[in-house]
């Protein structure tokens, strides 16, 4: 049976992935545009900068046609190298930012299923087969501030003490057939500590199928 704390974190989960479904048609409502320059980080993979794209920053290699991939590979969501300042979050300790397996398999998981549910269109194709490989890493998490957008929250008057915390992420797109990267995307998005705090709650699968659902978009052009 689901504790009372836990209901009333599903319920405010709930409230967030309409925002986020709003905000997912708000940021699909101007197309990518695929910058002429190319981004001085990416030269060497021959990436531009893309603008319009829904995320924080995105990068792609001109002329790679997405849209035309009818397989793709859902590589392991990555949580090795997870970068966590020193900074403190109150009501949380360190341990709760530590992935260890049980974590690190459940938020997998998650991921896996929201991948899965968004290309569930695609041919789905093992790493030696043609096809486009989408790998995933969280990058960072960090002290955040509560916004509108905020998972598990909501509008939160000036000087709020709410605790947020802010996940950032990194896709990475490639060919399987002939290994180039096409595309690099990076992203971050605030939720509440306490749903960080736990292994995968209700708000996780929110951020996990809004990212998906965007990537799906950016990827198939619809």
């Amino acid at each position: 049976m689901m504790r009372p704390k836990e209901y009333v974190l599903l319920l405010l989960a709930l409230r967030s992935s309409l925002l986020s479904l709003l905000l997912l048609v708000a940021a699909c409502s101007q197309p990518p545009a695929v910058s002429s320059q190319q981004a001085p980080e990416f030269a060497e993979e021959g990436l531009h900068p893309v603008s319009s794209s829904g995320f924080s920053s995105a990068y792609a290699r001109p002329g790679s046609n997405l849209p035309g991939y009818r397989a793709v590979h859902i590589g392991k969501l990555q949580l090795d190298e997870i970068e966590i300042p020193n900074t403190a979050v109150a009501g949380t300790l360190r341990r709760d930012w530590q992935m260890n397996d049980e974590r690190a398999g459940v938020l997998q998981s998650v991921w896996d299923g929201a991948m899965r549910s968004a290309f569930s269109a695609y041919t789905q194709v093992s790493a030696e087969e043609p096809g486009l490989r989408v790998n995933a890493e969280i990058t960072r998490i960090a002290p955040g501030r509560p916004t509108a957008t905020t998972i598990g929250g909501g509008v939160q008057p000036a000087g709020s003490s709410q605790d947020v915390v802010e996940l950032f992420v990194e896709f990475r797109l490639y060919d399987q057939t002939s290994g180039d990267l096409l595309a690099v995307i990076r992203d971050s998005r605030t939720m509440l500590s306490v749903a960080m705090s736990r292994t995968a709650p209700a708000a996780i699968r929110t951020l996990f199928n809004s990212w998906a659902a965007l990537l799906h978009t950016r990827i198939s052009g619809r």
